[in-house]
């Protein structure tokens, strides 16, 4: 029976339809994200399981490993500051198992290296054989097919190459090509050289799917340094500039950039920081969280440098907690020159910290410049030192002021009531590859289907 002045079942079709349309075309992935190096582990009881778990989301890939596993993999985004995102692994459990404890994950996800609308992964499974004398198993995730995909790297064996975590890089290249590629940095036999440092670097060419060696002499410095390449070099991160460059930063002395543009003549460069002397050797050597007041990063296509003005490596190797001067962050952003064989630090804000934050107390630390707004840094704001509640606060670098302050929650456990406030102290990655993803269809920021069901006004009038 229809009711006088009802619509039509047709009508309420079309009108859902115009309805759910309207939907996908505000509904879109965030421009950009903080991405948790550490991936989740989701364990289903089978293939099938895995599948429907990530049915309707817009990021998830199937993936067939080497070694014969099939598995899943999707994204859980949030808009800065709101959270992290993370990198998700669904992973179907095998035999009679029915769950296993957080602590004991049948297989561990790691986010390498981003760039654009790649991200670098590996997944470590310690069941397998062997494990301990292989690098786990890469991945690159591409966000910009339709749907995204991944692929394996095939394994390289070669001396101690790509077994640590931060030192491998990825880049897309100008060509559309892409780049993975990983650093050893060490010591040179006497008499073999002026240059007492040695840089290896291992790559992997997508056009050839093959890796190759590249060993060369570590690069003389440019301006602002005031002495040769450092001889305790460690990697803490790594990054892709320009579509040509691969940065390896240490953030007690610079970034060691390798040109791709020409993979036959493969050049380096070496740019100390600007501001201040050489950290001693003992901080050198103990390395306590140098990425804790510092960081380098890309935005809207510029490198930037950030330095928060802190005690921190005085105070642990001296016990000096004498006056200090007014605390302050400081943005550099590196600059081409000479046909962009040199380059240059050149400031670019300068802010004081007096009465700018809500606890006067602490430090802003683990700085994020926004991948889209070089004015704009993102920062955590602890009560105490390494512990208690925390916040995620914006920075307005150009106006000197808070923007915004949000409670920061640990979402790594996949357990819903497994909620913290607790931050593992290891930088958040900023990355543009969500918006590379295809549009989503009504789905939520945490990418749980999302069942799409009429209004009560449309479901009244069926």
């Amino acid at each position: 029976m229809v009711i006088a002045g009802e619509p039509e079942p047709e009508e309420v079709a079309v009108m859902f339809s115009d309805r759910l349309r309207a939907e996908e075309e505000t509904v879109v992935f965030p421009g950009w994200v903080m991405l948790d190096r550490i991936g989740r582990t989701h364990c289903d009881g089978d293939l099938g399981a895995a599948r429907e778990a990530v049915n309707g989301n817009k990021t998830a890939v199937q993936v067939e490993m080497d070694s014969g596993h099939s598995f899943y993999v999707s994204f859980t985004l949030a808009p800065p500051p709101q959270g992290a995102s993370y990198l998700d692994l669904h992973w179907p459990l095998e035999g009679s198992a029915k769950s296993v404890p957080p602590y004991k994950q049948p297989a561990y996800p790691f986010v390498r290296a981003i760039d654009k609308d790649l991200v670098l992964f590996h997944i470590s499974i310690p069941s397998l054989p062997h494990r301990n004398f292989v690098p786990p198993d890469l991945f690159v995730y591409n966000a910009a097919g339709h749907p995204p995909s991944v692929q394996q790297l095939p394994l390289y064996r070669r001396r101690s190459f790509l077994r640590v975590n931060f030192t491998t890089g990825i880049l897309r290249r100008q060509n559309g090509s892409y780049i993975v590629s990983d650093l050893n940095v060490y010591p040179k036999k006497e008499g073999t050289g002026n240059n007492s440092m040695c840089a290896e670097l291992c790559v992997f060419n997508s056009n050839t799917r093959a890796w190759s060696f590249f060993s060369k002499d570590a690069p003389q410095p440019q301006d602002q340094s005031n002495g040769q390449f450092p001889t305790l070099w460690s990697t803490d991160h790594v990054l892709a500039f320009d579509g040509r460059f691969l940065c390896w930063v240490d953030y007690f002395s610079g970034v060691l950039l390798s040109d791709f543009s020409n993979l036959r003549s493969r050049v380096l460069h070496f740019v100390p920081f600007p501001g201040e002397g050489e950290y001693p050797a003992k901080v050198r050597v103990q390395r306590c969280f140098p990425d804790r007041f510092r960081s380098v990063s890309i935005s809207n296509g510029k490198m930037c440098f950030v330095h928060i003005d802190n005690d921190f490596h005085e105070r642990i190797h001296t016990g000096s907690q004498g006056q200090q001067p007014r605390k302050k962050i400081t943005i550099w952003t590196l600059n081409m020159m000479d046909g962009n064989s040199r380059f240059k630090w050149e400031p670019h804000r300068v802010i004081y910290l007096d009465g700018l934050l809500p606890n006067p107390h602490r430090l802003p630390e683990f700085p994020i410049i926004s991948a889209d707004d070089p004015d704009v840094l993102c920062c955590l704001l602890r009560k105490e030192e390494f512990h208690g509640e925390a916040s995620m606060v914006m920075i307005d670098m150009e106006h000197a002021r808070l923007r915004s302050s949000t409670p920061y929650i640990n979402r790594q456990s996949v357990d819903e009531k497994a909620h913290k406030n607790e931050f593992l102290d290891m930088p958040l990655l900023p990355t543009v590859f969500s918006k590379h993803i295809e549009r989503p269809t009504g789905m939520p920021w945490d990418n749980h289907k999302l069942a799409t069901r009429p209004s009560k006004k449309l479901k009244s009038a069926m």
